[in-house]
């Protein structure tokens, strides 16, 4: 699963833990955040070829490794350290991940659980 850390927030996180839980299996670690970005589109040539680019939003990324996924409901808690290592506010969600066709049925489906971390607490990615 991943967390996303808002831009406005970054600035307050030093470190941050996710602990998550599903179907009875609880999974916690520490993070390592990444610089997140967002896709540029840099436009298609005549003969049909496109391209973007990546370039950076603020925000910081990581990635809490699960051995499973379902759509079953799931509790997320965050926890971490300020910068100056004084404690940030426990933040927990409820929530269900999403089962999606992004490639078509015939594709297979694929089930995501993304959640933002930001000073107001945690929310489900859209």
């Amino acid at each position: 699963m991943s967390v996303t850390v808002a831009a406005p927030y970054v600035p307050q996180v030093g470190t941050l833990r996710l602990k998550a839980c599903q179907d009875g299996v609880c999974t916690e670690d520490t993070l390592e955040l990444h610089q997140g970005s967002v896709s540029i589109d840099q436009g298609c040539s005549p003969d049909g070829v496109c391209s973007a680019t990546a370039s950076p939003d603020g925000t910081m990324i990581g990635m809490l490794f699960l051995d499973s996924l379902t759509e079953s409901p799931m509790a997320v808690t965050a926890t971490g350290t300020s910068p100056d290592g004084s404690a940030l506010p426990v933040r927990t969600l409820d929530f269900r991940p999403r089962g999606e066709f992004p490639y078509g049925e015939q594709c297979g489906r694929f089930i995501t659980a993304s959640v933002v971390l930001d000073a107001k607490g945690l929310r489900q990615a859209p």
